[in-house]
């Protein structure tokens, strides 16, 4: 009879094993922080440690204080497979490939001290270069009480301690620390919110809102787009429950306060660069990316909506988790239920925030014609108007005497305006609006129909722009007296209309 074959080479499978795919250390960290909020942990604490000598390499260690474990069931915690909620749909683990899994992707030599009542602790361990040797997952020993309570959070609990960590030498450990404590605040948030505490080398880690909404190290200010949408989805006969329930939320960023930060503000914040979907597995972010969006591309007016779809684990299949839960891949039925809905508000997201982009532009001097209006203001007696006339809350002009009034602002607005005159003035506090007649012959010739790249096109657009405000200003001096308002209107009004005329 042949012999039967072993299922995995384990010198080789230890190695290669280390390549499993985890996208950083704190998705590797994450897998440990889901196992003890699993053993109803609240706190969980991190460190950082950098080498002691020369030859020494980085170690990383992870305690709870949860409700630990005994012997058998740590020596068995380090068996790639083995978990003693194996398939289970309630909660973060299902596999029992996240202990081992994780810490040798980072460590040479992964080290689980545990206890259950403070007393009996015990340390089992799983080491790289022994495997390759030939040696196995040896029995859980005895471990003095001192020793564990040097890096445990209580008296019973979890330490996780990866050695030899290779793949973090040579690294800076403020950055890094500081992007670790960044990453699992958006990771972990809905824990966080709910009173459980991480810690990183004894700094607190903050919740972080990718949808901007929630308290936390994020910005605040985004605001729900619609009611939050809900979908029923039907599990495969057999389960407890005939359906599960998937749950999609769309924020939209508030462009008027945001796009005045920097491009280093708005990376630094999350809001650059950052567009997408958050999914989020049992209250934990699994997955971030441009998901159930169809045909529609990303843009840059993308940056200013975000969308979280939650789930429950039962519904694994259908959103294709990974078993290192740092991925999805949707099924095309999953995608059949989303996708309409999804890409559809995306489109209307994007034209929106493309939409208040442009008034948002037409809120700032960017033309040169407005800068050089307002370089040059200082020169012309202030408007006459009366106390009354001045808003609250802006800055009152010096009625009636020369020199600089405090700096007229100039804004053009391109409208459509009804009476067919060329332009209109308006002074609201230290601001003259000039609303320029887009369906004005001179408007359309002169800003819509030529090309815009050579120099002596763009001088004669600037002195154009320079005659509106101008004659703009000069008008708002006689503006005082009703009569000469209503003169002054008239006068506009025939001028535009006779400048059409000539213009054909």
């Amino acid at each position: 009879m042949t012999p039967a074959l072993d299922l995995i080479v384990p010198e080789n499978f230890i190695q290669a094993t280390r390549d499993s795919g985890y996208k950083s250390l704190g998705s590797a960290i994450a897998e440990l922080i889901d196992n003890a909020f699993e053993a109803k942990a609240q706190v969980v604490h991190i460190s950082l440690e950098k080498s002691s000598g020369p030859n020494e390499q980085p170690q990383v260690i992870v305690a709870d204080d949860g409700r630990g474990m005994d012997a058998d069931t740590l020596r068995q915690s380090l068996r790639f497979g083995w978990s003693s909620r194996f398939n289970q749909r309630n909660s973060h683990g299902r596999y029992g490939m996240g202990l081992p899994n994780a810490s040798l992707s980072h460590a040479r030599r992964l080290e689980v001290w545990s206890s259950q009542d403070g007393v009996h602790i015990h340390r089992c361990c799983l080491d790289v270069d022994e495997v390759v040797k030939g040696a196995s997952i040896p029995p859980a020993q005895a471990l003095p009480a001192e020793s564990f309570r040097n890096h445990s959070v209580g008296p019973r609990g979890t330490v996780v301690v990866w050695r030899r960590c290779d793949r973090l030498a040579n690294r800076k450990f403020g950055p890094l620390s500081r992007k670790l404590r960044s990453e699992l605040g958006r990771l972990f948030r809905y824990q966080l919110w709910m009173g459980k505490q991480i810690t990183v080398n004894g700094e607190a880690v903050e919740p972080f809102d990718p949808m901007f909404v929630g308290a936390g190290a994020n910005l605040q200010g985004a605001t729900p787009v619609g009611p939050e949408m809900t979908y029923e989805v039907e599990l495969p006969p057999g389960g407890p429950r005939r359906t599960s329930t998937v749950k999609v939320v769309f924020t939209e960023l508030p462009i008027g306060l945001w796009h005045s930060l920097s491009n280093a503000e708005k990376n630094d914040r999350g809001i650059a660069k950052n567009a997408g979907v958050s999914i989020v597995r049992a209250g934990r972010e699994i997955d971030r990316g441009w998901f159930f969006m169809g045909q529609k591309r990303k843009e840059n007016y993308d940056d200013w909506w975000r969308c979280e779809v939650r789930f429950q684990p039962d519904l694994d299949e259908l959103f294709g988790v990974t078993h290192t839960k740092q991925e999805i891949r949707p099924t095309e039925h999953l995608l059949g239920i989303l996708v309409p809905d999804m890409e559809k508000i995306a489109r209307d997201l994007n034209a929106k925030a493309r939409r208040g982009f442009l008034e948002v532009k037409g809120d700032a001097a960017s033309r040169e014609s407005e800068r050089l209006a307002e370089a040059h203001d200082s020169r012309l007696d202030p408007p006459r108007r009366t106390t009354s006339l001045v808003q609250k809350g802006k800055r009152e002009l010096r009625l009636g005497l020369r020199g600089r009034v405090g700096g007229l602002e100039y804004r053009l607005r391109f409208e459509r305006l009804e009476d067919g005159c060329l332009y209109d003035p308006v002074l609201e506090g230290t601001r003259v609006t000039v609303r320029v007649n887009e369906a004005h012959p001179l408007v359309h010739s002169l800003f819509h129909s030529n090309p815009s790249g050579t120099q002596h096109i763009e001088k004669a657009r600037r002195n154009l722009e320079l005659l509106l405000l101008a004659a703009a200003r000069s008008e708002l001096a006689f503006t005082t007296h009703k009569k000469a308002k209503t003169w002054i209107k008239k006068f506009r009004q025939s001028w535009s209309h006779t400048l059409a005329a000539f213009l054909g």
